[in-house]
């Protein structure tokens, strides 16, 4: 009996030791273009897309409503990080869309700016929004090229007493450009 018991508790403290040793525990700042995994090498991942409605030009005073779609999926990069991928099925994320920069002579806005997500492993999740673009009166009307920046945030996901990281977060900015006309 203590020969079994002595046998469950190495076996614990091996598998405990490799989970803490299988992700970077470093905690120095990553530089750009880098994107740590976490713990367990679980990242979220995420595309912004819009249709075609900024190639006609938008002329002074009209406000363009431009259909977006975030996909975000989850990634793994080892075996427990599929393994926690399946326990975290269906459990909900936070995705936040904002304006970052705009030309002065136009007003940007995005419903909704929050939305939730949903962990669902080896597919991707999907949601539409609406961005609006209202160019001002004062608006040049001579084909002048804008652009609107979009910044699209997800937090980290992190588990009990927010001590670990379970799914690292992803941060991006996307640009789309519009022409203002007559």
């Amino acid at each position: 009996m203590k020969t079994r018991g002595m046998r469950i508790f190495f076996i614990l403290c091996t598998v405990i030791v490799i989970l803490l040793t299988n992700g970077s525990t470093s905690l120095a700042k990553p530089q750009n273009g880098y994107h740590p995994q976490g713990l367990f090498n679980l990242q979220f991942v995420m595309n912004l897309s819009w249709g075609n409605e900024t190639q006609e030009p938008i002329s002074p005073g009209e406000t363009r409503k431009v259909n977006l779609t975030v996909v975000t999926y989850t990634i793994f990069r080892s075996l427990y990080g599929r393994m926690l991928l399946h326990l975290l099925e269906g459990s909900s994320f936070p995705i936040q869309l904002s304006i970052e920069d705009k030309p002065d002579w136009c007003i940007a806005w995005i419903i909704p700016e929050n939305i939730t997500g949903v962990i669902i492993p080896h597919e991707a999740f999907n949601q539409n929004l609406l961005l609006f673009i209202h160019l001002n009166d004062d608006a040049p009307s001579n084909y002048t090229s804008g652009l609107v920046k979009i910044r699209c945030i997800i937090e980290d996901k992190k588990g009990p007493f927010n001590i670990f990281t379970l799914v690292k977060g992803y941060e991006q900015n996307y640009t789309m450009e519009f022409t203002a006309g007559p």
